[in-house]
């Protein structure tokens, strides 16, 4: 319907949005508040099949989770879906703010695979979802 968009036009898409949500948009308002966490996934999604340049972002959360879980000796046991507990907790039980919620977002996908279980099925109901729409 809308063509190829493909991994980096997706990304470019993304930004754009965001971007234009963070300037206030005029009239034209992509994104609420509320759902810039979602917009921070959707990059962290599509970064992981993107050009060499992009796939950095999606290490942010996988980094993230496997530090944490490594740090046995300083915190005690922490699992990866403890770790995946901790990120919905703060991307949904505090005030939503722009940089937080993008942060969030973009390490959802990394943290949220690595917790396995029913922590993964959003995020490969998303991943299937945008792939077929990007491709």
């Amino acid at each position: 319907m809308l063509g190829s968009f493909g991994a980096g036009g997706v990304l470019i898409v993304v930004a754009l949005a965001l971007i234009a949500h963070k300037r206030g948009g005029g009239k034209f308002q992509p994104v609420k508040s509320h759902h810039v966490v979602y917009w921070g996934m959707a990059i962290g999604i599509v970064a992981a099949s993107a050009g060499t340049a992009l796939q950095q972002i999606n290490l942010l959360g996988s980094e993230f989770s496997k530090t944490l879980t490594q740090q046995s000796e300083t915190f005690g046991t922490i699992g990866p879906a403890a770790v995946a507990a901790a990120l919905v907790g703060i991307a949904f039980w505090f005030k939503p703010t722009f940089a937080k919620d993008l942060l969030c977002g973009i390490a959802a996908p990394g943290v949220l695979s690595a917790a396995a279980g029913i922590w993964a099925v959003p995020i490969n109901i998303s991943t299937a979802l945008l792939h077929s729409l990007a491709s």
